[in-house]
């Protein structure tokens, strides 16, 4: 900002001085009050000489002063963590146990490498039992490859062999050893087609780890497919049951057993227990299609849709269900 003055401007008006700048009107008002009082001599005021020239001359200082400091402070690069070699790999090293479990667990092209990071757990945290049970199921996962639906018997005798041995070494630790039953579970009903053997142990976590709960890291892809994703649809208070190993159990045993009696009783116990929970719909949705005789189905899955707020694409399943039942039994009559 640039303010000027001339000496003709100065002397005329009444000695009143006049500025052209942008705070015109503030200055005028400081020069006005600076006007003699009767019986005084008048003096003349120049830009250059004046008593208000050095307020003329501060002004832009002033301005200035009251500018904020608009420097940008570049950003601080944030420090990689430090790495360890392991059969090969170069493996990042976290302070916590769960950092480092977290950084194993997730994705590698490698599986090898991801083995590599896992065992990395057992040598800097040797007193963590959790996290070296937790790491112990994921390199048992290991054996199965990159995509079960492609894994062969060997594979699966191999798994099944590591899931018994930590079922066995980590009996004191509810939440490694029902997820290693869980997957021998898995394995022996899904694919192997041995259901006897599957269903055998969905019967045993039922019974035995009611109160038991599995991550939202799910412990196999297609789970995906069964509970929505927590960040695109936030779960509610009604859903407090869902990530119960029981209640997944009791949903397989409505899904794979063949007698009708154990499927009536996985399914009542399903309702009694975790009546909210999203297996509960997905177990009534398996039944729905099937020409069992469930007692008061079309009644349990009207109350059931009606408290879902979770799931509005299950809802719409279940009420197509119903629709699609009501049509077969009228045209049995």
């Amino acid at each position: 900002m640039v303010l000027f003055c001339t000496p003709e401007s100065a002397n005329s008006a009444g000695n009143k001085l006049t500025i052209s700048s942008t705070p015109a009107d503030l200055i005028k008002r400081d020069v006005s009050d600076a006007e003699p009082m009767s019986g005084e001599e008048k003096k003349p005021t120049h830009c250059n000489g004046g008593r208000w020239w050095w307020l003329i001359a501060l002004l832009p200082v002033t301005l200035l002063a009251g500018c904020p400091d608009t420097t940008i402070e570049p950003p601080v690069p944030p420090v990689a963590p430090a790495a360890t070699v392991v059969a090969g790999y170069a493996i990042p090293v976290f302070e916590s146990p769960e950092a480092q479990f977290n950084y194993a667990k997730s994705l590698f092209a490698d599986p090898r490498e991801k083995a590599a990071a896992l065992n990395l757990i057992f040598s800097r945290f040797p007193h963590d039992r959790r996290h070296q049970g937790e790491a112990r199921l994921e390199l048992a996962y290991l054996h199965l490859g990159n995509d079960f639906r492609l894994v062969n018997a060997d594979a699966c005798a191999r798994a099944l062999a590591a899931y018994e041995s930590i079922a066995r070494e980590f009996a004191d630790l509810p939440a490694v050893r029902s997820k290693a039953y869980w997957y021998m579970a898995w394995i022996y009903t899904d694919l192997l087609n041995d259901k006897p053997k599957g269903l055998a142990l969905y019967s045993l976590l039922a019974e035995k780890y009611p109160q038991d709960r599995f991550s939202r890291i799910y412990p196999v892809p297609w789970l995906k497919l069964v509970f929505p994703d927590p960040e695109v649809r936030p779960y509610t208070a009604d859903d407090e049951h869902t990530h119960s190993w029981a209640g997944l159990a009791l949903l397989e045993i409505v899904r794979h057993a063949e007698d009708p009696s154990m499927r009536r009783q996985a399914l009542e116990k399903l309702w009694a227990e975790h009546r909210r929970s999203l297996t509960t719909g997905y177990a009534l949705k398996a039944v729905l299609d099937s020409p069992i005789e469930f007692p008061h189905l079309s009644d349990r899955v009207a109350e059931y849709v009606t408290g879902n707020t979770v799931n509005s694409e299950l809802n719409r399943d279940l009420e197509a269900g119903i629709a699609r039942r009501s049509t077969r039994e009228r045209k049995d009559q």
